[in-house]
């Protein structure tokens, strides 16, 4: 037994000699082992929850169109004078000549024009002349009343030109024929298909909240069919249409200058009354919100160092316009340097160096042309 006992010492006595033994060894050759450390989180400042970008939507304007109707025809006005008096004789001429211009899609839409007139007053010593880009479409000598002149689609051009004239008096020679006009019209005729236009002014394309077209669906004479509409090409609208209806026009769909809203129908006669859009834009936007934190010089000597980072952390709110958000960086020494998030999430990070900050007072300016609210801001030093 006690030779057993003095076996079990030795032993425990010579593993302790190897692993001392195996310790020192490699001190020898590979020196102390390293104390690593662990990562670091130096905070430099908070900020409390603020809003920034656009404040308030406010109704712009508002802009009302006529009545029209798809599925039959229906009018579309282009040029309107209310009154004017022709005349031709041996001492004075008077006429009318007007410019008419249309856009493609009104000349696709249209299956045929229009100009018609009132006849109020004329002595009908001479002919009355329409002349639409050169060619005579009415010679006649009409009675007080109503006259309608009409144009086929192959007449239709982007650049037009309306003449009414008179021709002489003919062997009354000492007199003018006459003719008294009003309520002079030049219209075209559309089945299915109708546009209408707004303009957006370059200032309102980054304010552009959206557009409500607002119609009343009347006089229709069926209950079923389709009403489409789209904005310059996409489709927004794809329904039968309830009585009192309306349709958004969002940012994502208008353009700067002229915009179109084009109408078709399918299957059915659906006649708009009441159609006026309203134009929401953006209100009081902020040219950015700035906040302020101070780096100690040890903090600057850290980002210059490898494996550390400067970082902001943004904990997004509510986004009622979405954006790019700009994160401005600014200090006496370095000038102002910008970082750009684009993708918003919930949780986003903006990182900076130290060519983005100096030692002493810094300055995080936040601007954006969306809207939104920042819930806080916390910005920190991270590394190892």
């Amino acid at each position: 037994m006690e030779s057993f006992a003095v076996l079990l010492v030795a032993s425990v006595l010579f593993l302790g000699f190897l692993f001392a033994g195996t310790y020192l060894l490699d001190l020898q050759y590979n020196g102390p082992a390293v104390k690593r450390p662990s990562s670091v989180t130096i905070d430099l400042a908070s900020f409390p929850q603020f809003f920034i970008g656009f404040t308030k939507e406010d109704k712009a304007r508002t802009i009302n169109y006529d009545d029209f109707a798809l599925g039959t025809e229906s009018s579309m006005k282009i040029k309107e004078v209310l009154e004017q008096d022709i005349s031709e004789g041996l001492f004075s001429s008077k006429g009318l000549s007007l410019d008419v211009a249309m856009d493609a899609a009104t000349i696709s839409d249209a299956i045929s024009a229009a100009l018609s007139f009132e006849v109020a007053d004329t002595n009908n010593y001479g002919n009355l002349v329409v002349t639409w880009n050169g060619k005579d479409y009415y010679n006649d000598r009409p009675a007080a009343g109503k006259v309608s002149v009409k144009l086929p689609k192959e007449s239709l051009k982007n650049e037009n030109m309306l003449v009414i004239k008179s021709t002489g008096p003919g062997a009354r020679f000492w007199a003018s024929s006459f003719y008294s006009l009003k309520n002079i019209k030049f219209e075209t005729v559309t089945v299915s298909k109708r546009t209408i236009f707004f303009d957006v002014f370059p200032e309102e394309v980054t304010s552009w909240s959206s557009g409500v077209l607002n119609f009343r669906r009347a006089d229709y004479s069926s209950q079923n069919g389709i009403l489409k509409a789209y904005v310059n090409g996409k489709l927004v609208y794809n329904s039968f249409p309830l009585e009192s209806d309306a349709i958004q026009i969002g940012p994502d769909t208008i353009r700067s200058g002229t915009n179109l809203i084009k109408f078709e129908s399918e299957g059915g006669v659906f006649s708009l009354k009441n159609v006026f859009l309203n134009v929401f834009l953006w209100k009081n936007r902020t040219s950015g919100i700035t906040k302020s934190f101070i780096l100690d010089p040890d903090y600057l000597t850290l980002l210059n160092s490898s494996g550390y980072s400067g970082v902001v952390r943004i904990k997004l709110g509510e986004v009622l316009k979405a954006a790019p958000l700009e994160v401005r960086f600014r200090n006496n020494k370095t000038g102002t340097k910008s970082v750009f998030i684009t993708e918003l999430k919930d949780n986003m990070n903006a990182s900076f160096g130290a060519d983005q900050v100096g030692e002493g007072n810094n300055t995080l300016t936040f601007a954006t042309d969306g809207s939104m609210r920042v819930d806080y801001v916390d910005v920190f030093i991270q590394g190892r």
